[in-house]
């Protein structure tokens, strides 16, 4: 069956997260120097490179209660549950910073070689609504002529999220091709291959190097088709 059209994740697979993650966190840094009262009053007129650094550090220790580590670190007392939220709106909600956050450098190639190839490529990602459609936006997948459908699951309800099946068949729709004529390209083990089980649709795992996922379980051992490192090796199987 000849592919026609191609799907691709966002994180990890299109674009760094870790590059999502800097930006994020210099956005909440220059959001707080910025803060003259209340909780945060302190960090006012502070160096918001120092504070990105800190939140970093933190994020590389574990990603879990980032901001709480770091208000706890500087001595912050009677901070709620409402006031680290505050934060982290900040951080899910930023527009990515352009010179932080860019597209891996195949990516832009790829889209343009699939283009000439009449292979539709279309993106399904889940995550915080705001934050999917930020991105992408600021790589610019929304208006790219190569691109024919997105999907953000969060946007469509429940039982959009992958590994399910309503995400993939939605691009069908929107591309008008039948499963078995897409192929599959994500990074996460946890979900991204077990639509497998759901579809026939072929799929394939890109390993980038420092993926968030890149050591996670697969999901009831169902694995991917094809493994590639690069976006170009995908030409071998269209």
């Amino acid at each position: 069956m000849k592919i026609k059209a191609i799907i691709f994740d966002l994180d990890d697979t299109l674009v760094s997260e870790y590059a999502f993650v800097k930006s994020g966190f210099k956005a909440v840094a220059k959001h707080l120097t910025e803060c003259k009262e209340g909780v945060f009053a302190s960090f006012a007129g502070a160096d918001s490179v120092v504070l990105s650094k800190e939140f970093l550090s933190l994020f590389d220790e574990s990603a879990k209660n980032v901001f709480n580590r770091f208000l706890d670190s500087h001595g912050i007392k009677g901070y709620s549950d409402e006031d680290v939220f505050s934060l982290v709106k900040v951080y899910r909600e930023h527009e990515p910073d352009r010179n932080i956050y860019k597209a891996y450098d195949d990516v832009e190639d790829v889209l343009w070689h699939l283009n000439e190839k009449k292979i539709a490529a279309g993106i399904l990602t889940d995550g915080f609504a705001v934050s999917q459609r930020n991105k992408i936006r600021a790589l610019g997948f929304d208006v790219n002529p190569a691109v024919k459908g997105i999907v953000v699951t969060a946007e469509m309800g429940e039982g959009f999220a992958k590994p399910l099946a309503k995400g993939f068949e939605l691009l069908c729709r929107q591309l008008s091709v039948a499963p078995e004529e897409m192929m599959y390209v994500g990074d996460n083990p946890k979900k991204d291959f077990y639509i497998s089980k759901n579809i026939p649709i072929s799929t394939i795992r890109i390993i980038r190097g420092g993926g968030v996922y890149e050591n996670a379980p697969y999901l009831e051992d169902v694995k991917e088709d094809h493994r590639i490192e690069k976006l170009e090796e995908l030409y071998a199987f269209i």
